[in-house]
């Protein structure tokens, strides 16, 4: 199924219309059996997710704790720019000495392997959770959450006490045992046989996805920037060095109660009516950063910018999910994290390179305009399928 943006006289799927107003008209709710919402099994591939999530995003979550330890120590001749490239991983970490070692273990290897998790997981939670999407989706996230909570305090009070290569060895343990519990109890509901190509780019003739696409990867291209950096403008701001790696923990916190709440929220408002005044909120919060020297002012920002987070970092993936045919669910989700990849990895080291260059304030100006740009197009997104003349039967 092809959607295009729609005039005056078209019409959009009946599950486009959900997306905006979060419910689904009754004549196409699923059925029992198409809702397997309640079962004990569902309960379980959630627990799972959850177990991917803490140990893959939300390692990724304790970046700004290992790129303050890599300026400080081990890295201290190179640029934060640079250093961020590569801060996203695990388990050949502990023997590395150099930079590009860093760069190929901890930056290329386990950042792929993490980043081929997401897609699968997703399409997998819509199988299991329709009725209650948003909070599946949400308690998936907080997942991540937990673990940008538990582990930046967890590396901040090893790397004193058993140094750093012991101490990312406990954290590739913790890994092995997170994605071990998600691969024994994850499993598909139903397995799809899709005809066709395997690399389908037929989803990117819909005009809505793809700008949904491109608000996505514009708030992504900001939205790392603030838990990578805090710790280190922290330190520069006069925040004792023991304490500033707490505020990355205090942001991940606050996001995953955010992430929790925004489920429940999205299942009943819509996730588009949740996300974009929260993104707008984040972007505000990127325009304040700069101005803000004192402890209780970035303990104030850690806190709002990880609740603002909270909604986007939950329900980005749910608006995919009914944008076109569910059996191009997985070529859906495939393209919008291809595309929203980039931005996550360019994004931290675009504003590293600036505020090196050009100081906190062009950082953060940069950041906030992004994310503030994304909000807009989502926005536009809201308005294409809300305000069109709707058919519930257009066939008819």
């Amino acid at each position: 199924m092809v959607l295009t943006i729609p005039s005056s006289t078209s019409t959009l799927s009946i599950a486009e219309k959900s997306i905006v107003t979060g419910k689904h008209p009754s004549s196409i709710l699923p059925t029992d059996n198409d809702s397997p919402d309640e079962a004990p099994r569902a309960w379980i591939v959630l627990f799972g997710a959850m177990c991917i999530a803490f140990t893959t995003s939300g390692y990724m979550s304790t970046w700004g704790v290992f790129q303050a330890h890599y300026e400080q120590s081990l890295l201290k001749d190179i640029s934060p720019s640079s250093i961020l490239i590569f801060v996203s991983a695990t388990f050949l970490v502990a023997q590395c000495r150099t930079y590009w070692q860093f760069l190929l273990c901890q930056g290329i290897l386990t950042g792929i392997t993490a980043g081929i998790f997401t897609g699968p997981v997703t399409a997998i939670l819509s199988q299991w959770f329709i009725r209650r999407r948003g909070l599946a989706l949400g308690m998936y996230a907080a997942g991540s959450s937990m673990g940008g909570t538990v582990l930046p305090i967890t590396a901040r009070a090893l790397i004193p006490l058993i140094g750093f290569p012991w101490t990312i060895r406990v954290f590739a343990s913790i890994i092995l045992f997170g994605l071990a519990m998600g691969n024994l109890t994850i499993k598909q509901r139903k397995s799809l046989i899709v005809k066709g190509h395997l690399l389908d780019f037929s989803p990117m003739q819909s005009s809505v996805f793809l700008l949904y696409c491109s608000a996505s990867f514009s708030i992504y291209l900001g939205y790392y920037t603030f838990t990578t950096y805090i710790a280190t403008s922290a330190i520069s701001n006069g925040v004792p060095v023991s304490f500033s790696f707490y505020l990355v923990a205090i942001c991940n916190a606050c996001s995953g109660l955010s992430r929790l709440t925004s489920g429940f929220i999205a299942d009943r408002l819509g996730a588009l009516n949740l996300m974009v005044p929260a993104t707008c909120l984040s972007a505000a919060i990127y325009y304040i950063w700069p101005f803000s020297h004192s402890q209780v002012g970035l303990i104030f920002l850690s806190v709002f910018y990880g609740i603002s987070i909270g909604p986007f970092a939950s329900l980005v993936s749910g608006p995919v999910l009914d944008l076109g045919d569910r059996n191009q669910l997985g070529q859906r989700i495939g393209i919008l994290m291809s595309m929203v990849g980039v931005a996550m990895l360019a994004g931290a080291p675009i504003s590293g390179a600036i505020n090196t260059s050009q100081g906190s304030v062009s950082m953060g100006l940069f950041a906030g305009s992004m994310m503030l740009f994304g909000a807009i197009l989502m926005a536009t997104v809201w308005y294409y399928v809300s305000t069109v003349n709707f058919n519930l039967h257009p066939n008819q």
